[in-house]
């Protein structure tokens, strides 16, 4: 009883250094090619092939399938991809994460590659790296030594999680339970989705299957479908996690399920079909090397038979989750970025950076459209509805201040580095100074309603001056937007230009509209509203300014605080 009692603690202590070294590998990795990684999917997907290559390739070096399907519905969330170009990098994904199976697999090769066995080089891989975290003070350095300290702990997880299962290798039970799933292929496939689901990784449950093969006691049949299950299972925390996404969100994570749900289908039918003919074969045990061979196989057939059909997947996941028939999108500001910014990407630093900054832009181009609507009341028709309208945008450019800045706070507080630290105390500002732009616009559309209520107009040299000071404030918030977007110098210079502009005009307009109020040719209450509303438009090109300043600031790594 004591006996059995140790390899069980044996092996769930495996197991949990398994799950945390890989943890802590697949952390490290991603910092250190995170925002590279990112660049990548964005811009390298626009040809399914290539997205497949890359796909692969960044599953393979963060070692988690799991992280790109975060960083691609990220992007698509965000809309920074288009959904058909997401296919092809979760197909890539699939075939990637087979790199951990392969790597397992070393340990069932024999005496003449000790060197490369796990048990042999995982301590001392494991002492190099915690010897370099504990006495490193660069934190660059201590996140490098972190992979290794993780890789050390995966392989030491895997001989332990080894020893615990070896001494069952001739067990009746355990043949006969995998004798019974090799047989039963829908129970075989929801064992693996379950198991996979419960430790939210694909390949810790692949390696876990390696780990009992090595004893000897599973068949082909039990770990093929095992494995299909596996592949299943992976999609199932992203399904839920997306929850609270976008709908093209959403539909990228019903994307993966579709794409492994399909091939599982194709897989199981072919075997049913040619059962009679290898069930022999399927009965015989599998190596870890053949559950790679498996693994790898599966997953690149997978993708060269799908990928024709990828964009009808795409309509399939379009039908599921329809379109809104009516147009919300203007009242429903601080949802749709509340939506969008889910905790799930808090551990993909580099990609809530990116949505972040993404949603920043759509937010201040919101910010600027309220700024319109509040003008056109100055300059054209105005009525209570129209002016609720404004101050209704308002309150929703309030709530999401907040969401952003809040969001923001928590990337913080992350493990980033020093650029990324000044990057999201600058888009906090820039937060502060477009929801300043926000107020302005309300105290405008309050000039209009006080000018309505009073029945008062601008005389026609009035008008024309504030049409031109109108004018020249729009132009430098478009392109204090642009210049967060783009990081454009062109637009930065315009900035400047339009800022000192307006400055010069405030007291110039402030100057000649005294004057005619003086001389009786502009009625006291319009010239009360005038001024007022020049002072805003001012102060608006002011924070149209600041965000200039802050990507210049950024450019040039500096922490840029306005007083």
């Amino acid at each position: 009883m004591i006996l059995h009692l140790r390899n069980l603690f044996t092996f769930v202590g495996g197991v949990g250094m398994f799950l945390y070294g890989m943890k802590i590998m697949s952390e490290g990795l991603q910092k250190v090619a995170g925002p590279k990684l990112s660049n990548v999917l964005k811009f390298l997907t626009a040809n399914k092939w290539t997205a497949i290559i890359f796909g692969a390739l960044v599953t393979a070096i963060i070692h988690s399938s799991a992280g790109t399907t975060v960083m691609v519905v990220g992007f698509v969330n965000a809309g920074m991809m288009k959904l058909n170009d997401a296919v092809g990098v979760i197909m890539g994904a699939n075939i990637g994460t087979t790199i951990t199976a392969w790597i397992v697999a070393l340990a069932e090769l024999g005496s003449v590659v000790e060197i490369f066995k796990p048990e042999f080089f995982a301590p001392v891989i494991f002492g190099v790296g915690a010897l370099i975290v504990v006495f490193t003070k660069k934190e660059k350095t201590r996140t490098k030594a972190n992979i290794f300290v993780g890789i050390g702990l995966l392989f030491i997880g895997l001989t332990l999680m080894s020893s615990g299962v070896s001494p069952y290798s001739d067990s009746k039970i355990f043949r006969d339970a995998f004798e019974t799933l090799g047989r039963i292929p829908i129970l075989a496939i929801l064992s693996g989705a379950v198991i996979t689901f419960i430790l939210s990784s694909s390949t810790a449950s692949v390696s876990i299957l390696q780990t009992l093969a090595l004893a000897g006691s599973v068949s082909k049949g039990a770990a093929c479908f095992i494995t299909v299950g596996q592949n299943i299972g992976t999609c199932i925390t992203t399904i839920i996690s997306s929850a609270n996404s976008s709908k093209n969100g959403k539909r990228t994570a019903l994307l993966h399920l579709l794409f492994n749900v399909m091939g599982g289908i194709i897989f199981s039918t072919i075997v049913i079909i040619t059962y009679p003919f290898i069930k022999s074969f399927l009965d015989t045990r599998i190596s870890l090397f053949e559950i790679s061979i498996f693994h790898t196989g599966f997953n690149i057939a997978n993708t060269i038979i799908l990928l024709p059909f990828s964009n009808w997947m795409v309509s399939i996941t379009k039908k599921i989750i329809p379109e809104n028939t009516d147009e919300e999108e203007d009242f429903n500001l601080s949802e749709k970025t509340q939506a969008i910014l889910d905790e799930r990407i808090l551990n993909q630093p580099a990609v809530a950076i990116s949505t972040t900054r993404h949603e920043v832009v759509f937010y201040s181009k919101y910010v600027l459209k309220n700024l319109k609507r509040a003008t056109n009341l100055v300059l054209k028709e105005r009525n209570d509805e129209l002016i609720e309208d404004v101050v209704s945008h308002e309150k929703q450019i309030d709530r999401t201040t907040n969401i952003l800045i809040t969001y923001l706070a928590k990337i913080n507080n992350l493990n980033i580095n020093e650029k990324e630290h000044i990057e999201i105390e600058h888009l906090m500002s820039i937060c502060s100074d477009v929801e300043r732009i926000g107020d302005h616009a309300e105290n405008i559309s309050e000039n209009a309603r006080q000018m309505m209520n009073d029945e008062v107009v601008f005389s026609s040299e009035a008008r024309n001056e504030m049409e031109n000071i109108i004018d020249k404030t729009i132009r430098a918030v478009e392109n204090g937007i642009r210049c967060v977007e783009y990081k454009d110098k062109d637009s930065l210079k315009i900035v400047r230009s339009l800022e000192d502009e307006v400055d010069k005009l405030e007291d110039e307009y402030k100057g000649n509209h005294i004057k005619r109020m003086s001389a009786g040719e502009c009625d006291m209450l319009a010239g009360i509203a005038f001024l007022d509303i020049i002072g805003n438009l001012e102060r608006v090109t002011d924070h149209a300014n600041n965000l200039a300043d802050y990507v210049e600031a950024e450019n040039k790594n500096e922490v840029l605080i306005k007083k």
